[in-house]
């Protein structure tokens, strides 16, 4: 709890405070939160990874005067696509709370530096990396990568509508954070071939999950631009839906109902109403 309270002060301090030298305190200090949390559960080569990236891009940060290559480096160090790929290393093995903190708290100052600095143009990257997650989920065969790549796709929907809209980002972050509560604590028994039918039905996009809220709000915004760009997206997302339909196809085959499953299937319908308290 004093980590989550720590955190938001240092989120007030990022959104008050546009000095690069404040900045770059809160990158430091919010690295060494991480490290503390995970040093129980976390391989040690893993965790000088985590350190050497996050410090040396946060060296460079300070050293670059450029906007531009200050904004490639943030996102770098959160871990936006399609510059993500050192959290595969750096989270292999984690699970529980520990992966919830990584996937959601542990992003949330870093979202609201990058509002700051963003630079319009880079709205392409952004969503060349939400097409780069779902080609990577096409091919994913691990549970915890899965999770992750559907985490860093809806946080790069979550910069898209923050960019257009601050308080939307705000309002979809608490709601995200709710939905993953519940997730990250169904998941933690779990292997990918005992995954329940609510679990997977979180990540198809349907109505009222985790991601559908996320991408409904940023399109919503997005839709003023009227481009090409985004009939790809809504075709890479219905693609998305037929590669994890599939594989629901495939499990149901070993599926067994039980009173933890009917338990989960309580929980899973109580989700959706974790909306309403939010208005």
């Amino acid at each position: 709890m004093i980590w989550m309270v720590l955190v938001l002060i240092l989120s007030l301090i990022s959104f008050i405070m546009n000095n690069y030298l404040v900045w770059w305190s809160i990158f430091l200090l919010m690295t060494i939160i991480f490290l503390l949390i995970m040093k129980n559960s976390m391989n040690f080569s893993n965790m000088i990874l985590y350190f050497v990236l996050q410090e040396s891009m946060g060296l460079l940060f300070l050293l670059v005067g450029l906007s531009l290559l200050q904004f490639i480096i943030i996102l770098l160090k959160t871990g936006v696509a399609p510059f993500h790929f050192w959290i595969f290393s750096v989270m292999n093995g984690m699970s529980g709370m520990n992966l919830l903190w990584f996937l959601t708290f542990q992003k949330f100052p870093f979202l609201i530096i990058m509002m700051q600095l963003f630079i319009m143009g880079f709205i392409i990257v952004i969503i060349l990396g939400i097409i780069f997650c779902y080609c990577q989920i096409f091919l994913s065969k691990n549970y915890t990568n899965m999770i992750l790549l559907s985490s860093t796709e809806s946080f790069n929907w979550l910069l898209l509508c923050g960019f257009l809209s601050f308080f939307n980002v705000l309002y979809l972050f608490m709601y995200y954070i709710i939905l993953m509560i519940f997730i990250i604590i169904n998941m933690q028994s779990l292997s990918l071939g005992d995954m329940s039918w609510e679990l997977v039905l979180v990540f198809l996009n349907m109505p009222f999950m985790v991601t559908f809220f996320v991408k409904m709000f940023s399109l919503s915004s997005l839709l003023l631009f009227n481009n090409m760009m985004l009939l790809l997206l809504l075709f890479m997302m219905f693609l998305s839906v037929l590669s994890f339909g599939f594989m629901l196809v495939n499990m149901s085959m070993n599926m067994k109902l039980n009173y933890q499953s009917k338990l989960n299937s309580l929980i899973f319908m109580l989700i959706p109403f974790s909306m309403v308290l939010l208005l």
